[in-house]
Order: C-alpha cells, then structure tokens, then sequence
C-alpha cells in the first residue's frame, strides 16, 4: 500500500463508521427507552398490586428497579459514545491530510547523533502536546469501538429484549389477577 493511500483509505474507513454509527443510534435509542418504560411500567404495577411495607421492602423494590433499568442505561451510554463518534467534524475527520501539510512545512534538523536525538524528541514532544486538542475527538473512536464495549453493548440490547418481553407479560400477569 502506498504511504499516501493510508490516510485516504483510514478516512474512508471513518466515514463508513460513522454512517453505521448514525444508523445504529436510532434504533439502540428506542430499544433502550421502551425497555425503561416497560420496566418502569412493571415495577409501578408491582407497587399497587403489593404495598410495600416498612423500609426494607422500598429499599428491596428500588435495587429490583435498578438493576431491570440497567439494560437500558448501558444502551444509552453506548448510544452517547455512538452519537459523539458520528458528530466528529469533518475537519478531524481528514486530520492525516493536514498532518502531512504541518509534517512538511516543519524544518528538518541537520543535528546528527546524540544532540540531533534529543532535538527531534523534544520537537516530536512538542507537536505530539500540541497535537493533544486536535486529536482527542478520536478518543470516542477507540472507546466506542473496542470489543468489550461492543460484546456489552450487545449483550445489553439482548437483556433490554428479556426485560422488556418480562415486563410485559408480568403487568399482564398482574392486571389480571
């Protein structure tokens, strides 16, 4: 692969992202809130159907509800990290091309062995720390995009379709009897 190719192709890689991204929030998006509802809406029809008595039964309730509701908030935490991954502007987007443009209008160093090393460090350290402001939008990239938030982010989607599924047939349950 020629060395001018790569960023051009990791650019189009990103965009390809983003566009899945921008795809996959709708639809993890209303996943999450009608389990929330659905889980909200079986945990209220618990409380009339049984009255909860004394501190210890609210307390029991309140972590019954939040662990249902967890599902949902990994979604919803995974559809921010998505939503911040597809609002990448555009100019970081091509960040390689202008790279290259500051790379090349840099002066070269004509210091040679120890002294010419220790100069090209401190000048690497200097652009990498000037650098940090303009690359941090990458950051969502790498967290949103590691296979552990993915394998949870799935296994979420599948707990908030049990949850939601055992919500309803649980109001129904109770409002019947």
């Amino acid at each position: 692969m020629e060395p001018q190719r790569a960023p051009t192709r990791a650019a189009a890689m990103l965009r390809r992202v983003v566009e899945i991204s921008k795809r996959l929030v709708r639809g993890l998006k209303n996943l999450a809130i009608a389990a929330a509802v659905c889980v909200t809406g079986a945990w209220l029809v618990w409380l009339v159907d049984t009255p909860v008595e004394g501190t210890e039964g609210w307390i029991e309730r309140i972590i019954a509800l939040a662990v249902l509701l967890s599902p949902s908030a990994v979604l919803l935490f995974f559809v921010s990290g998505l939503r911040e991954l597809a609002s990448l502007p555009e100019r970081v987007r091509t960040i390689p091309a202008g790279v290259r443009t500051e790379m090349a209008s840099r002066p070269r160093s004509e210091a040679r062995g120890a002294l010419g090393l220790v100069a090209a460090f401190f000048r690497l350290a200097r652009l990498v720390w000037g650098s940090r402001e303009v690359l941090s939008p990458y950051a969502a990239v790498s967290i949103a995009l590691r296979p552990a938030i993915l394998l949870a982010a799935l296994a979420a989607s599948a707990a908030a379709l049990v949850v939601m599924l055992a919500s309803l047939i649980a109001i129904v349950i109770m409002s019947v009897a």
